[in-house]
């Protein structure tokens, strides 16, 4: 009797010692706000296609989901942020490809990608565009590539150093044969800005940040650099048919959580983004900023997560891209 009472005991207290853990994935999401962090300023890409989605998982949920912005270092500080916050299933990061390249490429990182963020659902991804000033002589990606070779300091513009529109854009230029200077602005709205005036000869930017400027004629979409044309300008052809064979680059987005995150939260968080990515409000939104709902190969967002830091690092290597 005293063994079996021991024994009780001490499940007891395992079960005491459990329980706060237990009771918060169960209880979630609670009364407390569910705060997703876009890493990055109001009006950007990632912004864009966030908000809508809070308001679809605040009716799913039925909890007060907000949208808060911490932009700067390349997407860094609101990750970090993220990863320092506690596991409860109340803080998430807006994360993107931005994520995995800047976690290789900057040294002074204060956390570990791989073990302090947990890759919750994947929300969907969209083609870059390679694109040049409504005024450039080229037209297609053979004209762009005979043009920036004639051109005695060919340059083009990124939102800032160690990104993707960096890596990309060294990616192209050692592909195609050019040395092209990057010039890094604060964000892509300035770099934006600076290719509509003719300043920087071409600039890669992701379809949802581009395509109100192709439309309206201020610039030229040369060529997307997915291996699949996109379906809003079917007629842009991609890279890699025309002058970088293999070249498949894309802009993914999805949903981070801290690093210790209950399976159970993490779990629930998934199923109520699949949700409402389902609705015809959402996969509206998605269409018309050329966004792809996600992939077959994006099913599992954290091997993909991880997958994709691996990916990079040797892409920055093989550049010799680092960021102090």
């Amino acid at each position: 009797m005293k063994y079996a009472n021991k024994i009780i005991g001490a499940v007891s207290l395992a079960c005491a010692v459990m329980a706060p853990g237990l009771a918060s994935a169960q209880q979630w999401p609670g009364s407390a706000p569910i705060r997703l962090i876009v890493p990055a300023s109001a009006g950007g890409s990632l912004d864009v296609l966030t908000r809508p989605l809070a308001q679809q998982l605040s009716k799913i949920l039925d909890a007060n989901v907000i949208v808060e912005n911490r932009g700067g270092a390349a997407g860094m500080i609101g990750a970090d942020h993220v990863a320092k916050s506690p596991p409860d299933g109340h803080t998430f990061l807006m994360g993107a490809i931005h994520h995995a390249i800047a976690a290789t490429v900057m040294k002074n990182v204060s956390f570990d990608p791989k073990k302090d963020l947990v890759a919750v659902a994947s929300i969907g991804s969209t083609p870059n565009v390679l694109m040049v000033t409504a005024q450039a002589p080229a037209k297609t990606p053979d004209e762009f590539v005979a043009w920036i070779k004639k051109e005695s300091a060919p340059n083009y513009a990124t939102g800032g150093p160690g990104g993707l529109h960096h890596l990309s854009a060294e990616q192209l230029s050692r592909q195609v044969g050019v040395q092209a200077q990057a010039v890094h602005y604060r964000g892509s709205a300035p770099a934006m800005t600076d290719l509509i005036s003719g300043q920087v000869h071409f600039m890669l930017e992701t379809m949802p940040a581009a395509i109100n400027q192709i439309k309206a004629g201020s610039t030229r979409a040369i060529a997307v650099t997915t291996k699949e044309r996109s379906a809003v300008f079917p007629d842009v052809p991609t890279l890699d048919e025309s002058i970088a064979k293999g070249f498949d680059v894309q802009t993914w987005y999805g949903i981070m959580a801290p690093g210790g995150t209950s399976p159970e939260i993490v779990s629930a968080m998934r199923d109520a983004v699949a949700k409402a990515l389902d609705t015809p409000e959402m996969k509206k939104v998605w269409e018309a900023s050329g966004t792809s709902l996600p992939s077959a190969e994006q099913a599992d967002f954290q091997a993909f997560w991880l997958a994709e830091i691996d990916r990079w690092g040797k892409v920055a290597k093989d550049n010799n891209v680092s960021i102090d």
